[in-house]
């Protein structure tokens, strides 16, 4: 299987991409990747299991199973409604204001599907009025007329910049700004988390950033500490570590 399989065939595809479309993947190679996040839990669990009884047992995760297990919305809402969810753009099917706004220099991301969300983010863009109206004041109701609620938001994002949106918003509703590539370079949040670690490629290349590990421990740090292997780079190494001789070098004379 190849991500984009998985995303298809677990019904990521089906519900991500333009209102209307057909659907598309989300560009992340989830169907890759989120299946190895399972595999390393299910490990965990096994060796626990394997630790109390003496006995271990066989482990395998499916690229679909695991996309399917992701895409929960798409199953209960075809067992409770009867009704396939089709493409929603940026935003979630059941919660409104949910999705992601033009900003004057890209976009953010906005959720305030709480009645005490709402209320702040109406009184910030300068529409309490809509903190009471019969078509905003709950967010079934703001789900019903989503169109409406998502003109109100984009008028007021579209006039400033992330900047000046996450300064309006931060603190009372949350919010973030949709980051470009160089912006994540720039965050200092990445930096304050070692998110990007820098390995140095072999031969005569330059060095090149990787994704740091999300998962921090404060007894035993985990990063990358060394870059990838060339073909057979590692096999003594790893012989050595295996209890296991190298035989082809013992015959050479």
């Amino acid at each position: 299987a190849f991500d984009v399989v998985a995303q298809s065939m677990g019904g990521l595809v089906g519900i991500t991409g333009p209102v209307g479309s057909a659907g598309f993947p989300n560009g992340a190679s989830v169907g890759d990747i989120f299946p190895g996040v399972l595999m390393a839990l299910g490990v965990v669990s096994a060796i626990h299991h394997a630790r109390a009884t003496g006995e271990g047992q066989f482990l395998d995760v499916a690229m679909y199973d695991a996309i399917l297990s992701l895409c929960e919305t798409v199953v209960v809402n075809y067992s409770v409604t009867g009704k396939a969810l089709s493409p929603r753009g940026t935003g979630h099917p059941s919660l409104c204001p949910f999705d992601v706004y033009p900003a004057s220099d890209g976009a953010v991301a906005i959720a305030a599907p709480t009645d005490n969300h709402w209320a702040k983010l109406c009184q910030i863009i300068g529409r309490p009025e809509l903190i009471e109206d019969e078509r905003t004041r709950s967010n079934a109701r703001r789900v019903q007329n989503r169109e409406f609620v998502t003109d109100v938001v984009a008028r007021w994002t579209s006039a400033r910049t992330k900047h000046e949106i996450v300064a309006a918003l931060g603190g009372s509703v949350p919010v973030g700004p949709a980051n470009t590539a160089a912006e994540i370079f720039a965050d200092p949040h990445v930096a304050a988390r070692a998110m990007l670690a820098e390995i140095q490629l072999p031969g005569n290349n330059p060095a090149m950033s990787v994704v740091g590990t999300p998962i921090k421990f404060a007894a035993t740090p985990a990063g990358v500490y060394r870059r990838p292997p060339l073909l057979g780079e590692h096999t003594e190494e790893v012989l050595a570590e295996a209890g296991i001789s190298d035989r082809a070098k013992e015959k050479q004379p």
